[in-house]
């Protein structure tokens, strides 16, 4: 059996246009990674954490069934034990609790929770500190109504 020899490797072009369009070709790709690296990835990361909301659980309606534990894609649902004493006997039941250094504001939790337990709250007004959400402002003022047309204002002839 005769056996092929490895090809060479094709010798570089010496033609100066093929040169100079390789080189172009090579610095376009370089810039647009560049680019992917200072712009792309961050504003990604502002655009989902501007949606200017925060999920607040309310405990006495969750029922503790992980449907939001399980979709957050940001770690930012935990289940916590709460313990609770009726005069007959006492239980434990668990509950969501927001981790509110995680959440972005992206709603999904709102969306899968089938008790409607997670509600979604403006972050105007409020701060996170120490993992806990504090109000630190009045809330938002109420949007103004639209403005009438002037056709309108005449008697809409």
């Amino acid at each position: 059996m005769a056996t092929v020899a490895p090809a060479e490797p094709e010798a570089p072009s010496t033609d100066p246009l093929t040169t100079y369009y390789r080189t172009v070709r090579q610095m376009n790709l370089q810039l647009a990674k560049d680019r992917y690296k200072q712009f792309y990835r961050p504003r990604t990361q502002e655009f989902i954490r501007g949606r200017g909301t925060l999920a607040v659980v309310d405990e006495e309606v969750c029922m503790g069934c992980t449907h939001c534990f399980d979709n957050c894609a940001f770690e930012a649902i935990g289940m916590a034990d709460r313990k609770f004493a009726l005069p007959e006997y006492s239980y434990t039941s668990r509950k969501a609790v927001i981790i509110y250094d995680n959440c972005v504001g992206c709603e999904k939790c709102a969306i899968v929770c089938p008790v409607d337990a997670i509600t979604m709250i403006p972050k105007y007004g409020f701060e996170i500190r120490d993992g806990r959400l504090v109000q630190v402002g009045a809330p938002a003022p109420p949007p103004k109504p639209a403005a009438t047309p002037a056709a309108a204002k005449v008697g809409g002839a």
